[in-house]
């Protein structure tokens, strides 16, 4: 492995965190990793210093592998322990290292598993770790010393631009919506806040002046699954799925959260400069009925007239 080979996987890795949605990335970085290192499936996620997998995505292995992993091998895995007291470092298994502990014997035995780079990294601020594994279903050729040092170059870089890429997919966010008016963090499925906006706190103490993280409010514990939505006395929270975490997206409310969905839709259509016929003619109804619910919406709003409506919309 050379200097060029390094610099050309990298050079690939900081493009796909830049192109890439958090969806896409890791299969492509491993992808890529895997023309130098010539795995057949890998394992890499993030974890608590408690052992909990908080992130995780299975590469070429079955999904049902890190629930596997977490019910029958994690307390005799023999890898994790060698990497765990060696961070930073990657450590090598070999076929006989496998079929000498409990725990990987099952893993070469359900999933053909028979040899492992592992490299874990520590993060003491976050009490977080990651951790990948490369592995080779095959007894040979062996894992080389240059290639388990190659993996351990690697390894945080990998971190660096997989955070990178959480980095560039806020930002697209930010630049599709209304960036003054939305802030954003990042929760595990634990309910714990690993990375977030200032205003993202801002707004979070906004509605909850004694919150100090990192674990979120009761309220939102109650409501943490994809596409779930909290509308609360000041903020309004979204979730979306990123690779085993929670993007959380809070604005402050508005005015306009006080008006029906229909009563919405009429207001964003006269707000776009649509007479009543237009809009009534979309929505299939008179007229007369559309002019009454913009007069429910003047009185939400606390606006009299189409351009102030129109900037309220804005």
């Amino acid at each position: 492995m050379t200097a060029a080979d390094l610099s050309a996987l990298l050079l690939d890795l900081y493009r796909y965190s830049r192109e890439m949605t958090l969806a896409d990335f890791q299969g492509q970085a491993l992808e890529r990793l895997r023309q130098n290192l010539h795995f057949d499936c890998a394992w890499w996620g993030v974890a608590h210093s408690n052992h909990d997998i908080h992130a995780s995505f299975p590469y070429n292995l079955p999904d049902q592998y890190p629930n596997f992993y977490l019910a029958h091998v994690s307390d005799t895995d023999a890898l994790a322990e060698a990497a765990l007291a060696t961070p930073g470092q990657t450590v090598q298994f070999g076929p006989a290292d496998f079929a000498a502990s409990p725990g990987l014997s099952l893993l070469t035995e359900h999933f053909g598993i028979q040899q492992a780079l592992c490299c874990v990294l520590s993060t003491p601020t976050l009490n977080l770790s990651m951790f990948i594994s490369l592995y080779r279903q095959r007894p040979e050729p062996r894992y080389r010393a240059e290639e388990q040092r190659f993996c351990e170059w690697v390894a945080p870089h990998l971190w660096a631009i997989w955070t990178a890429n959480w980095i560039s997919q806020m930002e697209h966010i930010r630049a599709n919506n209304a960036a003054s008016r939305f802030a954003h963090g990042i929760c595990d499925h634990r309910g714990i806040l690993h990375s977030a906006e200032p205003r993202f706190v801002e707004l979070m103490r906004t509605e909850w002046p004694q919150w100090s993280g990192p674990t979120l409010p009761p309220a939102l514990q109650q409501n943490r699954f994809p596409g779930a939505e909290y509308h609360g006395q000041a903020i309004s929270l979204r979730l979306f799925n990123a690779c085993g975490f929670m993007l959380m997206e809070a604005r402050l409310n508005s005015v306009l959260d006080t008006l029906s969905p229909r009563e919405k839709m009429i207001a964003e259509a006269f707000g776009e400069g649509q007479s009543y016929k237009q809009i009534a003619g979309q929505l299939g109804l008179s007229p007369a009925t559309v002019r009454h619910h913009l007069r429910n919406i003047y009185t939400k709003t606390n606006v009299s007239n189409k351009s102030a409506l129109a900037g309220l919309l804005k």
